[in-house]
């Protein structure tokens, strides 16, 4: 199938691994111009895709105000933005009561801000053109508001209520522009497979037996009883990330393995 995207201009936020580097390897595929971004590594990341298509890099900490301004300059210089992927995020289990206001905000400035400054910036713009498609990279997390992780759940949680918002000013507006959530659940990153790895050593198990005694004692209504992989992810934002799919608009695209029981 081909998703008309060659030639559209894409930002995938915190991209030089994981989901992140996922999506923008399936856009590169189907011929969009994408621009990586990261804290570190991200002209490497570039040159290492350069034979998969038009790829650029923007170095920079999204979390702070100043260095997401010169980022949007920068992209503003290379041509108007078609579709905005806000990918970048934190997480970390803790307790509760061990959350200080501190990491609160730390999360918030990462998870949120990040989102609402780029998306700021952008939308506008795609509300004057024909076309403009924004995705955020939220969680299932921001639904069942994980008890292991409560701050980075409200990020989630804030990320899909931003972007129905977002959505709801599409209304009426005669143009080809959506805004959705993609909510994944847990997801096979390198973070992870670390994790996996050292986890199945300790308890002196395969990781095939480790990860199977996860999903039936920690994930057991997860459906599919396995971790999802980046590139499945991907899938389905450059589906999003289409033309072909202007029919979705205001979604939270639940894409966590059926974890979450209801049909909404």
């Amino acid at each position: 199938m081909d998703l008309q995207l060659k030639g559209r201009l894409v930002f995938v936020s915190g991209s030089t691994k994981g989901i992140g580097l996922a999506i923008a390897e399936a856009l590169l595929d189907e011929g969009a111009r994408v621009i990586l971004n990261g804290r570190s590594g991200t002209q490497a990341q570039a040159d290492s895709l350069a034979g998969r298509g038009d790829v650029l890099a923007l170095e920079g900490d999204l979390a702070d105000p100043e260095d997401t301004r010169r980022i949007c300059r920068e992209i503003d210089a290379i041509g108007p933005l078609d579709i905005l992927v806000n990918n970048m995020g934190i997480f970390n289990p803790k307790p509760f009561a061990e959350i200080d206001d501190g990491e609160w905000q730390t999360f918030f400035d990462v998870n949120v801000m990040s989102t609402v400054r780029l998306s700021r910036h952008f939308f506008p713009g795609m509300l004057q053109r024909d076309f403009g498609r924004i995705i955020n990279i939220a969680s299932e997390a921001g639904i069942r508001g994980l008890e292991s992780m409560v701050h980075y759940s409200m990020t989630k949680g804030a990320q899909i209520v931003i972007g129905r918002g977002l959505a709801n000013l599409t209304q009426g507006s005669g143009k080809d522009i959506t805004v959705n959530s993609v909510l994944p659940g847990p997801t096979l990153t390198e973070g992870v497979k670390n994790w996996l790895r050292e986890s199945a050593q300790v308890q002196g198990k395969s990781e095939a037996e480790f990860v199977a005694e996860f999903f039936q004692k920690t994930e057991p209504t997860s459906l599919i009883q396995r971790f999802i992989r980046p590139e499945e992810i991907a899938s389905i934002v450059a589906f999003i990330a289409s033309p072909l799919s202007s029919a979705i608009n205001g979604a939270s695209i639940k894409a966590e393995g059926g974890l979450i029981k209801s049909i909404v």
